[in-house]
C-alpha cells in the first residue's frame, strides 16, 4: 500500500458473484474515491481436469457459460461501484486460474475479498482460498466483513505489535487508514510466559507489576513514532497478559478492523500464514488486514 495519496496501483476486489464481493467492492470504491485510486474488479475461472473433461461431452459448454457468468457478475458489480462512488475509475479482468495465482504476479496496492466468519463446511469447501490469496499476494490483504461507513468511523481499528517488522509495517498501514476513514486506531500488545512443567503459570517471586509497567512502556514508545506522523489520529494503547489470537479475537467484537503482520514469504513462494494470522482470517468478528 502507498503512503501517498494518489495511488500509481489499483485497488484489486476479488469477483465472485456472492453478496460477499460486491460489499467488497463498494467498499474499495469508496475507499478508492478518498484516496485517488483505481478498482479492478478481477473474476477467475479456475482451469483443471474439474471441469476440462466435460469439453469431450458439451463441447466446452460448461467454460463458456462459466466466462459468460464471470462477465455478468463483474458487470453488476461495477454498476454497485458506480451507484456509490461514481467518479472512481473502474477496470475489469475476465482472468485463468484463481484470484491467488493473479494476486501473485499483478502490481496491488490492496486486495480486497468479501468474507464471513467459518463453520465447519466453509473450511472443507472454501476455508484455504482467502488464506492462498494472503499467502500468494505481495501486498496487503483486505478481507471485508461488512460495509457499514457509519460503524467503521465509530468503531476503532485494532492493530496487534509485537516489535517485528512486519507488525510496524501493519501499524502504519493502519494509522494511515484510520486517517482516512476517520477512524481512532487501538494498538494491541499481548505477552505472557508459556506453563512450565512443575512451575505452572503462577511464577511466584516475579515483579508482574513492574513488567506489565515496562510492556506498557514499550508499547506507548515503540507506537509513539508513528502516530507523529497522524497527529489526528486518536490512539489508544492497551497492553495485556494473553496470547495474540485471544486477545486479538476478543478484540474483534467490538473494532471495526483487525491489522496485524503476516509472518513473511520465507523460502517458498506462498509460505504459510503465522498461526495467529490463520486463526482471524477464520474466526475475527470483524474485518481482517493482513499485511507483508
Amino acid at each position: 500500500m502507498s503512503n501517498s495519496t494518489a495511488r500509481t496501483l489499483p485497488i484489486v476486489v476479488g469477483i465472485d458473484g456472492s453478496a460477499e464481493a460486491e460489499a467488497a467492492a463498494r467498499w474499495a470504491a469508496r475507499y478508492a474515491d478518498k484516496v485517488h485510486a483505481t478498482v479492478r474488479l478481477v473474476h477467475a475461472v479456475p482451469v483443471g481436469d474439474w471441469y476440462g473433461s466435460a469439453a469431450f461431452v458439451d463441447g466446452g459448454a460448461l467454460e463458456r457459460d462459466l466466462r459468460a457468468m464471470g462477465r455478468a457478475q463483474l458487470v453488476r458489480a461495477e454498476a454497485a461501484i458506480h451507484d456509490v462512488a461514481p467518479a472512481v475509475t473502474v477496470e475489469t479482468a475476465a482472468v485463468d486460474g484463481t484470484i491467488a495465482s493473479y494476486v501473485a504476479d499483478a502490481g496491488a496496492d490492496m486486495v480486497v475479498l468479501g468474507s464471513r466468519k467459518s463453520n465447519a463446511i466453509r473450511d472443507l469447501t472454501l476455508g484455504s482460498n482467502s488464506l492462498r490469496v494472503v499467502t500468494h499476494a505481495h501486498c496487503p490483504v483486505l478481507l471485508l466483513r461488512g460495509e457499514n461507513e457509519r460503524v467503521e468511523a465509530v468503531r476503532p481499528i485494532v492493530v496487534g505489535i509485537d516489535g517485528s517488522e512486519q507488525s510496524d509495517r501493519a501499524l502504519g498501514i493502519a494509522f494511515e487508514m484510520a486517517d482516512n476513514l476517520g477512524a481512532p486506531v487501538v494498538a494491541v500488545n499481548y505477552w505472557g510466559f508459556p506453563a512450565q512443567p512443575g512451575l505452572g503459570t503462577g511464577f511466584e517471586g516475579i515483579d508482574w507489576v513492574g513488567i506489565r509497567e515496562h510492556e506498557k512502556r514499550w508499547l506507548d514508545t515503540h507506537v509513539e513514532t508513528m502516530h507523529e506522523k497522524y497527529p489526528g489520529v486518536t490512539l489508544t494503547t492497551v497492553s495485556a497478559q494473553s496470547s495474540p489470537t485471544r486477545g486479538l479475537r476478543a478484540m474483534s467484537a467490538t473494532a471495526s478492523m483487525l491489522v496485524v503482520g503476516s509472518r513473511g514469504r520465507g523460502a517458498l513462494r506462498g509460505a504459510i500464514l503465522g498461526s495467529v494470522g490463520q486463526n482471524l482470517v477464520h474466526h475475527a468478528d470483524c474485518s481482517v488486514m493482513i499485511v507483508r
